[in-house]
């Protein structure tokens, strides 16, 4: 009789316990599966951003594009990047509107400069006055709008012409991109075409530049609808979730914490706010549950304490394991997305310049196609060069990194990490003394550094030298803010970013563990220090071969040349 005593009494005091926490986990229960939709959200804009990265490529390095080498550009993309349609519009000022204007009519007899209405969405005569004009020049239809009107409705110079300046929202995103150089996601704005309206697209840009002198011409845009933004990505929670995306509303509507999420998505400096709503069906599987966790604790309570206790310590371990299993799945997402998105990027271009040179040879002149032919070899060594890091990262934790040590002309090496990477740094004069180390390698360690001051630090770069009788070191200092002192040796940890930036997307963050592996097997070391202006990483390599037992006995050759002969020692170190 006691025990069905202390069990009535638990069960009452688990089912009040129960009916507390119920909330709680519809609470919880939403926010993952809000999670889910902003997870998929930000990995769309990631390939979208990509996709019209490699169009402002194409423009900037092809001469004498037209709206039929456009059109044929973008086909080539996946066609899930274009829905509503891909745009060019060039930086007109106001002052060179009319001469805009006549040169578009040569191709266009009926071309007009036309503004965008901000309750229709529709393209309407010109009426404002600005100070410069961005309107769409060259236009490539997406399979969206293709499907909402018959092709044969669709003219070849459909959405030419209209302004982005016309519209405030679309003229923030475009002057975004021109201003910061990097991609810019807009917020929310009608779309309509002849009277069909196709809701609400958000937009994105990306500058394109003058290939001879690098400055901002133009920019590079495409529209996406807002309720096509998740879809496969989140097609498992379908029947489980209502979500909606859009601007922040003011105030926020008042949502039910048990049936409902509201939150915000963080893109390139542009807020939406999502709103998740559990169905009718979620609902009841809600309020069933707690029915279930009732009896089920006050069964177990009956049984008596140490049965109790035992379940209470297989569950906290429980726990613990899924905790972990699900910190691991979220790295590995995360790196997972990072590398795709490194690697998108510069694949993209490659690809479509690829495919134009193929299919069109031509159609270029010797110079426009040395030019592409060069973006192409440019575009493959980052992809190879991500790739590298992503193999010497596998050697290093299975204890297979292969050096071939050798002479080498420091300076030399230096210019050609400097021209492999892009990044514009200024070189000492100094003539630092040769170094014996494998030539492969420090070009790699070296690009890892420039890439990351040139992505992270500040404006100025330099490469300097330092050397004494036993060692050279490579110096590579940006004026960049310092990075905080707690954080300092975990950036040489694997997949790690000292850096959060809203205007950087995400890196593999691998380049810095990997350069430190490899500084340590040429037998040398990789420091960071800020001395008050400068954030400088000292790469430190031996001037001559180490004194150790797996040394040749031979001296090594005087000339310093990548192409010589790998040395007879085959360092292997441990991760």
């Amino acid at each position: 009789m006691g025990i069905f005593v202390v069990g009535a009494i638990a069960t009452m005091v688990a089912s009040s316990t129960a009916e507390r926490r119920t909330a709680g986990y519809a609470e919880a229960w939403l926010a993952e599966r809000a999670e889910v939709v902003q997870n998929a959200t930000v990995t769309v804009v990631d390939e979208l951003v990509a996709g019209i990265e490699a169009v402002a490529a194409f423009v900037e390095t092809a001469d004498n594009v037209n709206q039929e080498t456009f059109a044929t550009f973008v086909s080539k993309l996946d066609p899930r990047l274009n829905k509503i349609g891909i745009a060019y519009l060039p930086i007109v000022p106001a002052a060179e509107r009319d001469a805009f204007t006549a040169e578009m009519r040569k191709e266009i007899p009926d071309f007009s400069i036309n503004e965008l209405d901000p309750f229709t969405g529709e393209a309407v005569r010109l009426d404002s006055e600005v100070e410069t004009h961005y309107p769409v020049q060259l236009f490539a239809p997406g399979t969206f709008l293709e499907q909402q009107l018959p092709v044969g409705d669709l003219p070849l110079e459909i959405g030419i012409g209209v302004d982005a300046a016309s519209n405030t929202t679309w003229a923030q995103a475009v002057e975004a991109a021109v201003d910061t150089n990097a991609s810019s996601v807009s917020n929310f704005i009608p779309i309509a075409y002849q009277e069909v309206s196709f809701g609400e697209a958000f937009i994105v840009m990306t500058p394109v530049h003058d290939d001879t002198t690098g400055e901002p011409i133009g920019a590079v845009g495409a529209a996406m609808i807002n309720w096509l933004l998740p879809t496969d990505l989140t097609v498992s929670i379908t029947q489980e979730i209502d979500w909606s995306i859009g601007v922040i509303a003011e105030p926020a509507p008042l949502v039910d914490p048990t049936e409902g999420w509201i939150g915000t998505i963080e893109l390139s400096g542009t807020t939406w706010q999502l709103e998740v709503t559990a169905t009718d069906t979620a609902l009841r599987t809600l309020a069933g549950t707690p029915q279930w966790l009732v009896w089920a604790i006050g069964l177990l309570l009956t049984t008596g304490v140490a049965g109790l206790a035992h379940l209470l310590r297989v569950r906290v371990r429980s726990r613990s394991r899924l905790s972990e299993m699900q910190r691991l799945y979220d790295e590995k997402d995360r790196f997972l997305a990072a590398v795709s998105h490194e690697i998108r990027t510069p694949l993209t271009a490659v690809a479509g310049l690829a495919h134009e040179l193929a299919e069109r040879p031509n159609d270029f002149a010797r110079e426009e196609f040395e030019t592409l032919l060069g973006t192409v070899a440019e575009q493959s060594d980052e992809v190879g060069a991500i790739v590298e890091d992503l193999l010497v990262a596998a050697r290093s934790d299975i204890d297979s990194v292969t050096v071939h040590h050798g002479v080498i002309d420091v300076t030399h090496e230096v210019g050609l990490a400097i021209e492999s990477s892009g990044v514009n740094a200024t070189v000492s004069t100094a003539n630092p003394p040769a170094a014996w180390a494998d030539a492969q390698r420090v070009r790699q360690v070296l690009r890892n550094l420039l890439t990351n001051a040139g992505r992270y630090g500040g404006d100025e770069i330099e490469v300097r030298f330092d050397a004494d009788e036993a060692t050279v070191s490579i110096i590579v200092a940006d004026s960049g803010d310092p990075i905080p002192a707690e954080q300092q040796q975990r950036i040489f940890d694997p997949y790690t970013s000292a850096h959060t930036s809203q205007e950087q997307l995400g890196s593999i963050g691998l380049g810095l563990f990997i350069s430190r592996k490899l500084a340590s097997i040429m037998q040398g070391r990789l420091e960071y220090q800020h001395d008050g202006r400068w954030s400088i990483f000292t790469f430190t390599i031996p001037r001559s071969i180490p004194v150790s037992p797996r040394t040749p006995s031979h001296p090594p050759a005087t000339e310093a040349s990548d192409s010589a002969a790998p040395s007879t020692m085959s360092e292997r170190r441990s991760a």
